[in-house]
């Protein structure tokens, strides 16, 4: 159901008459007829009887009027508030976003950056996916206004507001003997081969404090997520990667799976960082409010 064809069933409502509905709409009488066709075939009800004199409503129509006296001018009201705000604020607001998040799973939707660009037509948002180290020192740097990304090893000047958490996996080759496991322990990684990002150091001490004693994992780092060099240290190395579940859209779910980790020693809280004292832009501002709105946890159960 769209607002278009609410309005024009109003208009017919009211008028009585298509012609003359047709004529306050400035639109032609094929045009409100279509709309209110494909509205009764939405709802499965006829809405109004033809007569020689115009249209009369039936008591399904009584009912939706009822409710769309109602909800259209709330609907307008927040439209016109949504415009006036966005074309208020002007400039440039550059995003990072950590890698793997923003992918076809969706943990943090795309529609959301859409939303605001549609909110804010006179602010030009660019964004792109950039590793943990790289997101810090583009935030410290003034390069980003402001990152999605894990918590900091290092937060000294930076303000950090928890957005929403993500589950930790192991992605690996099917060939791999762990790929048949349910669930994995911390243990499991003792001697294996690692694939963590250069700068994931807290998480490297995590798993080396929690294998004390065991024989330490080989850890190979990355400094580019390039998916095929990935894919072929899986499975040419049988290595496994630290990463969250949204990454299996991006390999062949027929050669690498993903197997939750039991990581509750890791943080696995992602967060809206900005530089403290600072004077942040309307343009920030509103795309701050706005992703801690729309990509917060609660938002998205």
């Amino acid at each position: 159901m769209e607002l278009t064809q609410l309005r024009y069933f109003l208009r017919v409502y009211r008028e009585r008459n298509i012609c003359n509905a047709s004529e306050g709409l400035n639109v032609t009488q094929q045009a409100v007829s279509r709309q209110i066709q494909k509205l009764e075939q939405e709802l499965g009800v006829e809405l109004f009887v033809r007569t020689p004199r115009g249209v009369k409503p039936t008591v399904y129509a009584d009912r939706l009027a009822e409710k769309a006296q109602k909800v259209l001018p709330e609907l307008d009201a927040f439209v016109y508030d949504l415009r006036a705000r966005g074309s208020e604020v002007t400039g440039v607001v550059n995003l990072g976003i950590r890698c793997w998040l923003m992918s076809k799973e969706h943990l943090l939707r795309y529609d959301v950056l859409a939303a605001f660009s549609n909110a804010y037509p006179r602010v030009k948002l660019l964004w792109q996916n950039d590793t943990p180290r790289a997101l810090l020192e583009g935030v410290r740097s003034g390069r980003y206004d402001l990152v999605v990304t894990g918590m900091p090893e290092d937060p000294t000047g930076l303000e950090l507001t928890p957005l929403r958490s993500s589950r930790w996996f192991m992605l690996m080759s099917r060939r791999n003997p762990l790929a048949d496991k349910e669930i994995l322990y911390t243990e499991d990684l003792a001697g294996r081969r690692l694939i963590l990002a250069d700068d994931e150091t807290a998480s490297r001490n995590s798993i080396l404090r929690r294998l004390v004693g065991k024989e330490p994992p080989v850890f190979v780092g990355v400094k580019d997520f390039v998916f095929d060099l990935i894919g072929q240290q899986i499975e040419g190395e049988n290595a496994l990667m630290l990463t969250t579940g949204q990454v299996l859209d991006m390999f062949n779910p027929e050669r690498f799976a993903v197997v939750p980790l039991e990581a509750e020693f890791l943080d696995t809280a992602l967060y809206l960082v900005r530089r403290k004292e600072t004077a942040h832009s309307p343009a920030e501002n509103a795309l701050y409010q706005h992703l801690l709105e729309n990509w917060s946890k609660k938002t998205q159960q």
